[in-house]
């Protein structure tokens, strides 16, 4: 069994780039959104269509109904496809986020450096916990957003330019460049305002995290420090939020006023041109309402164009995370001289990490017990040892958040690839433990259902009564009967 020197820097990974995040979100539902969406514009252009034959019938004293018909129709259409497009966007976003989680798994598994770098923590898990998902869902909320008003547009632009006047399209040409002009310009100041913000929402969010702790332990110390904490952080999530909503609605306002007085004095000059067309005259009047809500749409696009790229700066935040940076002081918080390894009646001072790996793959079984004072790097060294060997050992650390099956009420089954689907929990089992079962359930747990060469047991035994602890021991013992054992006790072994 041959592994890799540990004492090697960790290699620098390529970071991931926003793109590679915001294609997970091109799968076939999304494709058939779009399609509804194209359906939907194309009926909603039909619709100013027949408003504007329905106003030349008027002027030829045509009867009404079947044109009040067609356009009920035409509308109605359009409004029950734009609903069920919302079904494949909601597929897309949850899909996104699941190809989003898999993906974090798969680049950071066996990254055991990080695992108690409280930085790297604070400010990946809030990514985790529900800011992708809500990241994925805004930006597919503004893309069909978008979308939606764009075709819209265009759509029903050609209908105003070949059955009104071909000024117009003309017009909403004009008020869109100069629009997305101004929205272009100041796109760097609403970055850095969203960039900003995130930052400061996810450090507010990150001191939630120990909230539970701080306020059902009932101590007023602790309880204090932790609401002056919380309330800087709220302070400071709200300024950031601020200056951020108000550099986009100040632009957005501006340039609502700029559109809508192109489009609106290009009406104008129409009529004034065409003031003897009743026609024309008609259509313009039938189609106000209309234009009135494209001149809305073309604001709400343009200025979305800096939601989009504010939402586009959150998933640059959650690219950057991806990969989290090793803490460059890691190796240094193991002290070799201070540390000693017990196997048997055999105790040796470990030299370095590679002489630890060293004696750790000398037999391949039995337990070795890794002894040194607090802060001597005990479990740094185990940590280091699991990221070198991988996938070959497990490793079991102190703080376990790990996922078990007895406590997420499920019975224990024939153990299972990380990639095949787990049976979900039953609801009716409400798992209930004190933190000594959990341990002992967990190892358990880890004895019937885990096959590995080496296992790294960092304080198995810190919360067992003696009872429970003889029995723990006695399943490491099985354990170190068929594999290496390197484990940290809370007690010498005896």
């Amino acid at each position: 069994m041959t592994f890799p020197a540990t004492s090697d820097a960790s290699p620098q990974r390529e970071p991931v780039k926003p793109i590679e995040l915001a294609r997970l979100m091109l799968c076939l539902p999304f494709y058939i959104m779009l399609g509804f969406m194209v359906v939907e514009a194309l009926l909603g252009a039909a619709t100013t269509y027949l408003v504007i034959e329905a106003g030349r019938n008027f002027t030829k004293d045509e009867l009404l109904i079947y044109d009040l018909l067609m356009i009920l129709a035409a509308q109605s259409a359009s409004y029950i496809v734009g609903a069920v497009s919302w079904i494949y966007a909601e597929r897309a976003g949850f899909l996104a986020y699941g190809r989003y989680m898999l993906r974090f798994a798969r680049d950071n598994r066996n990254q055991t450096k990080s695992l108690g770098d409280k930085d790297a923590r604070e400010r990946v898990e809030p990514f985790l916990t529900g800011e992708t998902f809500y990241v994925y869902f805004n930006l597919l909320y503004e893309i069909e957003g978008d979308l939606r008003l764009l075709l819209g547009l265009i759509f029903n632009v050609i209908v105003l330019g070949t059955q009104i006047d071909g000024s117009l399209p003309i017009a909403y040409a004009v008020a869109f460049a100069v629009l997305f002009a101004m929205q272009w310009t100041m796109r760097k100041p609403i970055s850095r305002a969203y960039l900003e913000n995130q930052r400061m929402t996810n450090r507010m969010t990150a001191q939630g995290y120990t909230a539970w702790d701080n306020i059902f332990t009932g101590n007023r110390y602790n309880l204090r420090l932790w609401l002056a904490g919380f309330k800087g952080k709220l302070r400071d999530g709200l300024d950031a939020q601020i200056k951020a909503i108000m550099t986009k609605e100040g632009l957005s306002a501006v340039s609502a006023i700029v559109g809508l007085a192109i489009v609106f004095g290009t009406m104008a000059w129409v009529a004034a041109k065409n003031s003897d067309d009743a026609e024309t005259l008609i259509a313009l009047v039938a189609t106000l309402p209309r234009q009135i809500e494209m001149t809305h749409n073309m604001h709400q696009f343009t200025s979305g164009w800096n939601e989009l790229l504010a939402v586009w700066t959150r998933l640059r935040g959650v690219s950057a995370n991806m990969h989290p940076p090793f803490d460059p002081e890691f190796e240094g918080r193991i002290k070799p001289d201070k540390l000693i390894l017990r196997e048997g009646e055999n105790s040796s001072t470990v030299s370095s990490v590679d002489d630890a790996m060293t004696r750790v793959l000398a037999q391949p079984t039995g337990r070795i017990n890794v002894r040194g004072a607090n802060g001597s790097g005990k479990s740094t060294l185990l940590t280091s040892l699991k990221s070198t060997i991988k996938t070959r050992a497990y490793y079991w650390p102190t703080a376990d958040r790990l996922a078990f099956q007895f406590a997420q009420g499920m019975e224990p089954e024939d153990p299972q690839d990380g990639d095949e689907p787990v049976p979900p929990p039953d609801p009716a089992k409400r798992p209930g433990f004190s933190s000594g079962e959990r341990q002992l359930r967990a190892l358990q747990e880890i004895v019937a259902y885990t096959d590995a060469a080496i296992y790294l047991l960092d304080e198995w035994d810190a919360n067992l009564d003696p009872n429970n602890r003889a029995a723990a021991d006695a399943l490491v013992e099985e354990l170190a009967r068929r594999a290496r054992v390197v484990e940290i006790s809370h007690r010498d072994r005896v």
